[in-house]
């Protein structure tokens, strides 16, 4: 029997996993700040911010919110690492 069909179906499940997380996801990094994107009804401020405080953690450093944008139900979180 041929693998395809099952690597389809790890795919789809895959996909579904990452669609129901509770994660924003990253638009840019770099060493000094992260922009991260979420759906406002489904990811507090705060808990994006825990995401970008993490990433600056793994440097070493302090996160700091510079902007948070709304784009209809998205919100757009700009931190800068301190």
């Amino acid at each position: 029997m041929s693998k395809l069909p099952y690597l389809v179906i790890a795919v789809i499940v895959l996909m579904s996993l990452t669609a129901c997380s509770d994660e924003p996801w990253t638009l840019s990094q770099s060493s000094n700040s992260i922009t991260l994107r979420w759906w406002s009804d489904e990811l507090a401020d705060a808990q994006a911010a825990g995401t970008a405080g993490a990433y600056c953690s793994q440097m070493g450093k302090g996160s700091e919110t510079t902007a948070i944008e709304r784009d209809g139900s998205a919100s757009i979180g700009h931190y800068r690492c301190i």
